[in-house]
């Protein structure tokens, strides 16, 4: 059965209490529906609307369209979001629309109602992104980045090859560097830090972390390392040759031709080109998918399998969702729980429908909570396309 949203105004019952349908669905109609809202001076009507609330008319009560959780008793310094989350935790609205999860501890920062509105409205589709990328254009080559490096500190722990691959430069003072697509700068680096890994766990966002076109240029010679020794795993034969002597879980030869070498240490391997590590394998797990999950913008992989297969495999295996976790140490990615809703953001910046690679992206299917098709698409689906999940509702994003 097919839930259709429709954009119907409310209506309010003898005893002045506004009833519900699903028109709360809409932005725009939760908004309205504060008119009459007692505590509006403390809390605007967007704000209670983007934690998904409306008002009920009795007193200062409010309920939640997706999980009907209802809240009154209001005080200025709440947060709705956060008294949202306190008492529906698993609400799948705040999954979806601001990446909140059960496991989430809301801080409780400042708070910036302009912020909390751009972040929303990239969440639901809204706006997308438009800065123009790359910010730094004249450092898109990989070989101008290393070449940024000749007075990089002997002492630190980072290579010069790992960091031009990661898309940083050196700026020539102590050990700062800036990526030449995002402009941020990293400085400070540890010993155990990985030039990929630090990048992507700082600016998660950066659109040359999420594997999209910038116009990077790699190095048609990558000089690989093993231990910091330089080395001949650029090639199946070099990568193959480091797991000699040594017991892996998954197959060596699988490993090797998704660009994985043995760092000699337990069952940790590196990507020869991205420098991207990986440990704490199960026999089950697929070299190339979990490339594809935790080091989407790998120019090997994207070289090797292509941009459609990179995202199929963000979509299809949310870190989240995960069967295998791994504990973090060092740089290796660790499959640690993350927000599901993190990956889905990433590809969102690319807004159109998976489904038919036209439409703008619109409906979030529920249970799973997945947004990936456009309204046209989304309409004769019975099951998520990703997950496969029965479909029960289908909720439309509107503009904020």
């Amino acid at each position: 059965m097919f839930f259709h949203h429709r954009a119907t105004m409310a209506c309010s019952s003898q005893d002045g209490e506004i009833e519900a349908d699903n028109a709360w669905s809409s932005m725009p109609n939760r908004v309205s529906s504060f008119q009459c809202f007692p505590r509006s001076e403390e809390f605007s009507a967007k704000r209670l609307a983007r934690a998904g609330f409306y008002f009920t008319g009795q007193a200062d009560r409010v309920c939640c369209f997706s999980c009907h959780a209802s809240l009154e008793d209001w005080n200025k310094e709440d947060a709705p979001l956060k008294r949202h989350q306190q008492a529906s935790p698993n609400c799948r609205f705040l999954s979806c629309a601001h990446g909140l999860r059960a496991s989430d501890c809301t801080q409780s920062p400042v708070y910036d109602e302009e912020a909390e509105a751009m972040e929303f409205q990239l969440r639901t589709g809204a706006v997308v992104d438009q800065t123009i990328y790359p910010a730094v254009a004249h450092m898109k080559s990989e070989e101008a980045r290393l070449n940024t490096f000749s007075d990089w500190p002997a002492d630190a722990p980072v290579q010069p090859e790992d960091l031009a691959a990661a898309g940083m430069y050196y700026l020539g003072t102590n050990d700062k560097v800036k990526c030449f697509c995002c402009g941020q700068q990293l400085e400070g680096w540890e010993p155990g830090d990985e030039a990929w890994g630090e990048h992507a766990k700082h600016y998660p966002n950066c659109f040359f972390i999420l594997g999209h076109d910038v116009g990077n240029v790699p190095l048609t010679t990558p000089s690989p390392r093993v231990n910091g020794q330089k080395a001949s795993v650029e090639t199946f034969e070099g990568r193959l040759e480091s797991f000699r002597g040594r017991q892996h879980p998954i197959d060596p030869e699988r490993l090797a031709r998704a660009g994985f070498y043995s760092t000699g240490k337990q069952d940790h391997v590196l990507c020869f080109k991205c420098g991207g590590g990986l440990k704490g394998w199960s026999p089950d797990e697929d070299p190339w998918e979990e490339h594809a999950r935790n080091y989407p913008g790998c120019s090997f992989l994207l070289a090797e399998k292509g941009r459609e297969y990179v995202n199929s495999m963000q979509l299809r295996y949310p870190t989240g969702d995960h069967s295998h976790s791994r504990p973090s140490q060092n740089g290796f990615s660790s499959h640690e729980k993350e927000d599901p809703m993190t990956k889905l953001e990433k590809l969102q910046m690319e807004k159109l429908c998976k489904v038919c690679m036209d439409g703008d992206i619109n409906i979030v299917l529920i249970p799973c909570g997945h947004l990936v098709t456009c309204q046209k698409c989304s309409e004769p689906l019975n099951k998520c396309p990703i997950c496969c999940a029965a479909i029960t509702q289908k909720i439309k994003t509107y503009s904020a």
